[in-house]
Parts: C-alpha cells; sequence; structure tokens
C-alpha cells in the first residue's frame, strides 16, 4: 500500500483534532513557542491537515506508528437509498449534494469526504459500498396513513417509499392516505425528481405538499410553515392513525417541524400548554407514530 492510498482511503484527514490529539501533537513538537501554542488550543476550526501545515516543527516529529495511532479509521458515510426494488430490483439510488462551502477556518473551501468523493466519480469507476437495512422504526408500510416531512436530499427514502406505493396501487391494493411535506429552494431549482413524484401523485400514490423558501407562498416559506397552515388536515390524518416521518436536517428544518406538531395540538386540545404538547409528542415518538431520520447540517 503506497502512502496515497493509506492517506486517501483509510484514515480522516478533514476532522478537527480533539483534545487527545491535540496533546499527542503537543508533546511531539520539539520547537518550544509552538509545542506552547498547540497546549492551548481550544475548540480549534482547522482540520487535522491544517494544524499540521500550521506548525512547521511538527514536520518529522511522529514516525508512521505514532502518526498512524494518532489518526482515526474513515469511518463510512451513509445515504439513504431512495429508489424501489419493486422498480428495479437490481439498480439502487441515491441523493448526494455537494458539501462545498468555505472552511470554517477561514481557510480556503471545505468540500464534504463523501460527497466530494462521489462528486469525482465517472461511469466505470468501483465504489466501495454496501447496502444495509433502514431502521425498522423508519420503514414505511401500508398500514396506516403516513405523514412524510423532508427538505433537500432528505427527500431521500420518501422518493422510494412513494415508488412503492405506486407499484401496489399498479397491482390493484388499496392504500391509505400519504401527504408528503418537500421544502427546496423553487420549483425550478431544486425540486428533485418532480417529474416522477407529480406522475406518483397524479396515479394516486402520495399527494405533494411543497414549500419553497426562495417563492414563499403567503406564509408558506419552509414545511414547518405549510404543516401549520394546513394543520386541520394532519390533524385529522393524526387522528386516523397517521404515522410522521422526518428527514433532512435536524439543526434547523425538524426542531421547526417538531414545534409545528405541538402548536397543532395545542390549538385542538382544550387547557393544554407546552408541557402537555410536549409530553403529547414524546408519546407519539414512544408509540413509534413520529419518527425522525435527520443530520446536523451545515
Amino acid at each position: 500500500m503506497t502512502v496515497r492510498q493509506l492517506l486517501t482511503h483509510h484514515v480522516e484527514l478533514q476532522k478537527r483534532p480533539n483534545p487527545d490529539q491535540l496533546t499527542v501533537l503537543a508533546a511531539a513538537n520539539p520547537c518550544p513557542p509552538e509545542r506552547t501554542a498547540l497546549a492551548a488550543l481550544v475548540d480549534d476550526p482547522r482540520t487535522l491537515v491544517e494544524v499540521f501545515e500550521a506548525y512547521p516543527a511538527l514536520r518529522g516529529a511522529l514516525d508512521w506508528p505514532a502518526l498512524l495511532d494518532l489518526l482515526t479509521p474513515l469511518r463510512p458515510r451513509h445515504y439513504s437509498v431512495s429508489s424501489s426494488p419493486a422498480t428495479d430490483p437490481g439498480h439502487a439510488d441515491l441523493m448526494v449534494s455537494l458539501l462545498e462551502a468555505p472552511a470554517r477556518s477561514g481557510l480556503g473551501t471545505y468540500t464534504g469526504v463523501g460527497s466530494g468523493h462521489l462528486h469525482t466519480v465517472k461511469p466505470g469507476d468501483a465504489v466501495l459500498a454496501r447496502v444495509q437495512p433502514c431502521r425498522e422504526a423508519f420503514r414505511i408500510d401500508a398500514c396506516a396513513p403516513v405523514v412524510m416531512v423532508a427538505a433537500g436530499t432528505g427527500l431521500a427514502p420518501f422518493r422510494g417509499a412513494i415508488a412503492d406505493r405506486r407499484a401496489r396501487l399498479t397491482s390493484g391494493a388499496e392504500l391509505p392516505p400519504a401527504v408528503c411535506y418537500f421544502g427546496c429552494e423553487a420549483p425550478d431549482a431544486d425540486y428533485l425528481h418532480a417529474e416522477e413524484l407529480h406522475a406518483a401523485e397524479a396515479a394516486g400514490a402520495v399527494s405533494l405538499r411543497p414549500a419553497f423558501s426562495a417563492a414563499p407562498v403567503g406564509s408558506v416559506t419552509f414545511v414547518q410553515h405549510r404543516i401549520a397552515a394546513e394543520a386541520d388536515e394532519v390533524w385529522e390524518l393524526l387522528r386516523a392513525g397517521a404515522r410522521v416521518y422526518v428527514c433532512g436536517d435536524g439543526s434547523r428544518m425538524a426542531p421547526g417541524v417538531r414545534e409545528a406538531f405541538r402548536t397543532l395540538y395545542r390549538d385542538r386540545t382544550p387547557d393544554a400548554d407546552e408541557a402537555t404538547a410536549e409530553r403529547w409528542l414524546t408519546e407519539l415518538i414512544a408509540n413509534g407514530r413520529y419518527v425522525e431520520d435527520v443530520y446536523a447540517a451545515g
């Protein structure tokens, strides 16, 4: 194995160093001023590579065993399969958004490890991957009405579920209602798989409820706003036993959606306060009727 192969495919280089790693680097640095500066670092936004570049005395300070002991193994990156085996059992689709933004350290551009790699893959290239079953709690069946809530590539598992529903309808099955709240910037910019989803809606597999942040309609900018605007319908679905699935941004969207559901409950339950609404939502979660699959965005 070459050094390039080792550092490219087997270890994390873009993670921010943790306190233990900084302690090792400070102890190994032969330059007293650099050693003192490294020991004083707290919550530094730079990646491990950037820290090495910022302290030149570290070059050659660690032998290979010490360096490999310092680096953490490259962890798998997880993506939801966004297609249905009912459509093609030998094919799987992914929705991947390239993470490419100014680095938090202020030093150049940060590119996501997984999305950056997939962005460079060409037809015929080999990708090391495996397909794992989804969490059983997030498996969308046809036993009850369903409310799906997503933004961006959080749409991935719901696209597969909608394709499943369409296939079942084609085979003559009767299905309970399904609505899908989907947030993106604009209908002509990033409404992912719009043509396919509209065809599924026309077939009766789903009712689409998009929200466009760059082209708001009235007070509806994000998915939580549209849920609030259609609260009566959502409430009736919940009364009919609907299950709620939320996928996507866990830092902004998911908290906003939770608050929309708590507000929905408070507005329709006499004498309900915030604590009562929180207990109601907690009970839905405990009963598997409100399930999140979210990630920290940004």
